[in-house]
């Protein structure tokens, strides 16, 4: 009986639970595989901030191209930003309320110049970029019609 007791005893010794090593590498394993996934996290959260720029540089474009078709002329406010914001498109005379919205820390920006681009037609320029994205812009050339950093 007594043997039976003591190997009682040493089994509930074992069962214990985790020693000092297997807790330290199950901690070691899973600081790689937080180094590992960290920067991929980091590229996809910029790759957000683009589209957002992007996403309102098409925007801005559709709005001064939508004003221009209802009152002939185009905006002469040339900024947008930083937002959130909801912008106003106005020549002076006359106005669309609301007609760009802009996302999160984003700015958008525009230049629009008669005759500005070879035959003759009026040049838009639209620049846009992100407070959390340092020296990267997207934009568009309405004398190419091309989107740049797209």
């Amino acid at each position: 009986m007594e043997a039976f007791e003591k190997n009682l005893q040493e089994k509930r010794k074992k069962e214990g639970g985790f020693t000092l090593i297997e807790l330290l590498i199950v901690i070691a394993i899973i600081a790689i595989l937080a180094a590992i996934a960290l920067p991929q996290f980091n590229k996809y959260k910029q790759s957000a901030y683009k589209d957002a720029v992007r996403s309102d540089i098409k925007n801005a474009v559709t709005a001064i191209e939508a004003f221009n078709a209802d009152y002939g002329t185009y905006p002469n406010n040339g900024n947008c930003g930083p937002g959130p914001a909801q912008c106003d498109l106005t020549d002076g005379t006359n106005t669309m309320t609301n007609a760009i919205n802009v996302s999160r820390n984003v700015t958008v920006t525009w230049t629009i110049t008669a005759n500005g681009c070879n035959d003759g037609s009026t040049q838009i320029q639209v620049q846009g970029s992100h407070s959390e994205i340092g020296n990267w812009t997207a934009s568009y050339d309405s004398c190419t019609g091309q989107y740049t950093n797209f």
